[in-house]
């Protein structure tokens, strides 16, 4: 298998910390992709920001530089991995991808904020987590399983594989896209490309990836402060489907999780009894 993560060369301590963590999961063959910089870029009419430009024709390089026959892992260079991630690539799950037709498999997303989706991820890593108790960390999987990318995904690509499939078929429809504008952000163009039925896709679960803590505070595609209470608690709902330690994560968010919801009673009535019933519904689904 073969692999990148894409980094900004001005990005020192980034490709620093990412290339130390590959050596340490022994992922030593995944290589450093200078990511387009934004600055270099011409003004443009795309409705997107020249950040979220940089980073669309950044992964269209990734996949554009890949060996076709194999597949490739792609990261950006705040990407968490879990360390169960080697295990997973070396065991039969790739095939498993090939086999089902799939072009490509996200580590991890923002995923769907429905009760069904949230749900199933929940279920998911109930049952593949070692049990509470047992003193075993949270990488130590019992196996993953594949989710439905075309409901469970909203946005997201920090970590994901593309399959031998998919090289055949995504950079085709990202030329298209970059023709076009693009007219979104990567991510959200992925989505479109999965909910139309263009790409196929799953989502691996529990998430094998999870964005780094605070890297939504540096990020070079918009404007983080219009965003921060989304990307705190986006960032906190992530990583609670990480196969991973959760260490901090009640800290991250405590100034949100105990702050007043709204002023509006009806609205926070509805609040309190979606979130009771969430937790009795997944009482009443927890794995026997």
């Amino acid at each position: 298998m073969q692999g990148c993560y894409i980094n900004l060369e001005r990005s020192i301590d980034r490709r620093a910390a990412m290339d130390a963590q590959l050596q340490r999961l022994g992922l030593t063959g995944v290589r450093c992709l200078a990511a387009t910089d934004a600055k270099t870029l011409a003004p443009s009419q795309a409705p997107i920001t020249p950040g979220e430009r940089a980073c669309f024709l950044s992964h269209t390089e990734a996949l554009a530089r890949a060996k076709p026959g194999e597949a490739l892992l792609v990261l950006e260079d705040d990407a968490q991995l879990s360390e169960a991630l080697p295990a997973v690539l070396r065991s039969g799950a790739l095939a498993q991808l090939d086999a089902e037709g799939c072009d490509i498999a996200f580590l991890e997303c923002q995923p769907v904020t429905s009760t069904q989706h949230l749900l199933a991820l929940w279920q998911s890593l109930q049952k593949r987590l070692p049990p509470q108790g047992s003193g075993a960390p949270r990488h130590a999987l019992t196996g993953i399983d594949f989710l439905d990318a075309r409901t469970l995904y909203n946005w997201g690509a920090v970590a994901y594989l593309v399959t031998p499939k998919g090289l055949r078929v995504l950079p085709t429809l990202l030329q298209e896209a970059i023709k076009h504008g693009p007219l979104q952000p990567y991510d959200l163009t992925l989505g479109s490309f999965l909910r139309d039925g263009r790409l196929q896709g799953t989502v691996l679960s529990p998430f094998l990836a999870t964005p780094a803590w605070g890297s939504h505070a540096d990020s070079t595609l918009g404007s983080p402060s219009e965003s921060a209470a989304h990307d705190v608690l986006g960032g906190a709902l992530r990583r609670l489907f990480f196969a991973g330690p959760l260490d901090g994560l009640d800290a991250q968010v405590a100034a949100w999780r105990h702050a007043p919801l709204t002023d509006d009673p009806q609205l926070q009535l509805l609040a309190d009894l979606m979130a009771q019933l969430f937790v009795l519904t997944a009482r009443d689904h927890a794995p026997r």
